[in-house]
């Protein structure tokens, strides 16, 4: 967003609060939030939301965007974990060769050169992503409908926002650019609704979390590559290649291992 002109730390504030007023004006919501079982531990996760994007961004800048890329997309393992081992998943060799291709083709999509000078923060970032992600299966399981997905997503992302508002008011310079409130805006409608698609996907009877959440990190990270070829014109490597086919081949296994 930087290369733009938008400060990205504003942004994602303001992609909160376009997200939260998403889905509470274009959502139904059948209940009073603030009385609904989920909504303290929706709050918490907002709360952490905006904790686990300022982890990010010292881990970018402690140790360059792919150490933080890698960080993010390796948390994958850990939601896959839970839903293996405490929410007693099925496996065969088949889910499981298919989650070990995709975390090598999210390897392999990533920066070759990426160096970690400081391993604090990138393991942080790893465990915050990786404990949203399975607290959100947890959450869907045990405590949300499915009609009252919109209602706990506009809580999270509320919750992110007064976050993220706090932390801006510690800031000396507080005016925020119109091209920063276009970019956080564009993202705040695409982040509510890629939420509320994986809570859909998780709430799927045919589908577990251990086979959502892989062929999801999968398919961001192929499709992102594919969109650099394509848009951007980045240079085709063989290692990109590589991982667009180890992509491929980890969604077929993950999707007939069900």
């Amino acid at each position: 967003m930087s290369r733009y002109g938008a400060m990205p730390r504003q942004a994602i504030m303001i992609n909160y609060i376009v997200a939260a007023l998403t889905g509470a004006f274009f959502f139904p919501h059948e209940q009073v939030i603030w009385s609904a079982p989920w909504f303290w531990p929706a709050s918490a996760m907002g709360v952490l939301f905006y904790v686990v994007f300022r982890l990010i961004a010292k881990t970018t800048q402690s140790n360059g965007v792919a150490a933080a890329s890698i960080a993010t997309k390796m948390s994958v393992v850990i939601p896959i974990a839970v839903g293996l081992l405490f929410l007693s998943e099925s496996w065969n060799w088949m889910k499981l060769s298919g989650i070990a291709l995709g975390i090598i083709a999210v390897l392999l999509s990533t920066q070759s050169e990426a160096e970690i000078k400081d391993w604090k923060w990138p393991l942080l970032a790893f465990l915050g992503s990786g404990f949203i992600d399975a607290a959100l299966n947890l959450f869907q399981v045990m405590l949300v409908d499915e009609s009252e997905f919109p209602s706990f997503i506009t809580t999270i992302f509320s919750f992110a926002f007064v976050t993220g508002l706090i932390h801006h008011f510690t800031f000396a310079e507080r005016s925020i650019s119109k091209t920063t409130y276009v970019h956080g805006a564009a993202l705040g409608m695409v982040n509510f609704g890629s939420l509320l698609f994986i809570l859909l996907a998780l709430n799927l009877p045919q589908f577990e979390s251990s086979v959502i959440f892989p062929i999801n990190n999968v398919g961001v990270v192929m499709s992102s590559s594919l969109f650099a070829f394509l848009l951007f014109k980045e240079q085709v490597t063989t290692r990109a290649l590589a991982g667009i086919g180890l992509s491929i081949a980890a969604i077929t296994l993950l999707y007939f291992s069900r």
